[in-house]
């Protein structure tokens, strides 16, 4: 079973994630702050995706983000956002979020963006052989 880090300040939208992904077979992990998430992975839990909340008090999203690439540089990284702009995306980008999407996210949306992370991230630790 794969396992989703979900790291967003606000708990509602937390306990929605963790329906939607879990119903359809994940494992979840959520935390309410980047250094909650930062904890999780430190004690050798795996994690095949992070889903993250770009802004938070303390650390920001964008923050975990550059922490995260060197922790886990093969696993995929979702930035939320409802404080969506060129500049955040652009950012969010070249530190190297594989998708960066706006608030409210629909349902179809997001599980068809996390299906391709994973399988993005299964490619990229298993490279076919030719």
């Amino acid at each position: 079973m794969q396992t989703i880090l979900l790291v967003d300040d606000e708990p509602d939208i937390l306990k929605t994630l963790e329906d939607l992904l879990g119903k359809s077979g994940y494992a979840i992990v959520s935390k309410l702050d980047a250094e909650s998430a930062l904890s999780v992975i430190r004690e050798g839990t795996q994690i095949d995706l992070v889903i993250t909340d770009l802004r938070m008090p303390g650390m920001s999203g964008s923050e975990l983000t550059t922490i995260l690439k060197k922790m886990l540089p093969s696993v995929p990284i979702i930035m939320l956002t409802g404080y969506g702009s060129v500049e955040t995306y652009l950012k969010s980008m070249s530190s190297g979020v594989f998708e960066y999407v706006n608030k409210p996210v629909q349902v179809r949306e997001l599980r068809r963006i996390v299906k391709t992370a994973l399988a993005w991230s299964k490619a990229k630790k298993n490279p076919a052989r030719s």
